[in-house]
């Protein structure tokens, strides 16, 4: 039963397991009893995976992904995320844009709007796990893939559909922090769905997620379908802008599934830009193309949902260019953006923290 207003939640299974977690490490886990309760209780419900399986884990790692934008450079968690959709739309985008600082006008709505379902059509035909499959992520975030890619763009019409092109190449948390040091953590975790798939592994307390289900194909000519030992494509990512001299000046993120990448970019370009202070960009009218990436959404026709905030004249505009627009109420576009930035002569610490959701900016 769910519990009830001003009543205390205790779960006495899941706190067993973090004491052993804090007792014995991540083995503890992935290499342990925990892992092998989880796995049991995977099995008793006909799943597949195997206490074998986590055993196996390694942990990765990695480089992130940038481009060059603007006056600086732009960082994304790499792949098997949807870091390469925002870094690729944003790279449209300043190709179909060079200089007009003004990005909630509907021409500049229209051109991110067209920017980022070219960015997810890319992430969809071109991208899987890397441990098992190369992606062209060089000529996805090339220069040259970006100009042809914006002069694809057609500024009276919005597409209906996108071809890909050749190559040669819901319950999720953002936190963000920087020490006084000037260390940047920008930090995303989720079970996924709500609940993530609903179930309690055993008496671990421990709910699993549902991003495999939700995230890998069943369809073949597709690089993300579903295979053994395979990490699936997934909507997590966070960035971090930087200084041309590689001075950290802000990091950022959102939770929302595939709103992700696009609001990423909406603040980015509000903050770089316009000009924005990191709260008036967390506060923009705010949109979503829908659907994107999710399997289950991908057979509807296009969508632009967009916050009333951003006008009617605006508005009215992208239906008149062909865009299939469903009104939202002032904040209900979703998202919890939240960004810091780092003044680089002072040291001094700015918060934006999103009005949609219950986050929060604190100092300590």
């Amino acid at each position: 039963r769910a519990p009830v207003a001003g009543e205390i939640l205790r779960q006495p299974d899941l706190a067993r397991t973090l004491g052993e977690l804090a007792d014995g490490g991540v083995d503890a886990y992935y290499r342990g009893t925990i892992g092998r309760r989880v796995a049991d209780a995977i099995g008793d419900l006909g799943g597949k995976l195997s206490a074998d399986d986590l055993a196996d884990h390694r942990t990765e790692v990695t480089d992130p992904i940038a481009i060059p934008y603007r006056n600086y450079s732009i960082l994304a968690t790499g792949l098997p995320s949807h870091g390469v959709i925002l870094l690729e739309a944003l790279n449209i985008w300043q190709h179909a844009n060079r200089s007009d600082p003004d990005v909630c006008s509907a021409d500049a709505i229209h051109r991110q709007v067209e920017a980022t379902k070219i960015a997810i059509i890319d992430r969809l035909g071109h991208t899987s796990d890397p441990a098992l499959r190369q992606s062209p992520m060089r000529a996805l975030l090339s220069e040259e893939h970006a100009a042809r890619r914006a002069a694809e763009i057609d500024l009276g019409n919005a597409a209906t559909e996108i071809a890909t092109v050749p190559l040669q190449e819901g319950d999720t948390t953002y936190i963000s922090v920087v020490d006084g040091d000037g260390m940047m953590v920008s930090l995303i975790t989720s079970l996924s769905s709500a609940f993530g798939s609903g179930v309690v592994a055993g008496d671990t307390g421990i709910f699993m997620n549902n991003r495999a289900g939700r995230g890998f194909t069943l369809e073949d000519g597709y690089p993300n379908i579903y295979a053994p030992g395979k990490k699936t494509m997934h909507t997590l990512h966070s960035y971090l802008v930087a200084a041309a001299d590689g001075t950290p000046l802000l990091i950022g993120g959102t939770p929302g599934g595939d709103g992700q990448p696009q609001w990423n970019l909406q603040t980015i370009a509000g903050l770089i830009d316009a000009g924005l202070d990191v709260q008036a960009a967390t506060e923009l009218p705010r949109w979503m193309s829908w659907p994107a990436t999710d399997p289950i959404s991908l057979p509807n026709p296009y969508e632009l949902r967009i916050e009333d905030r951003a006008g009617d004249d605006v508005i009215t505009e992208l239906e008149r260019r062909g865009h299939a627009v469903r009104r939202l109420g002032a904040w209900e576009a979703g998202g919890a953006v939240q960004v810091i930035a780092r003044d680089p002569e002072t040291g001094a610490l700015t918060a934006g923290s999103d009005p949609r959701v219950e986050g929060l900016a604190v100092g300590l």
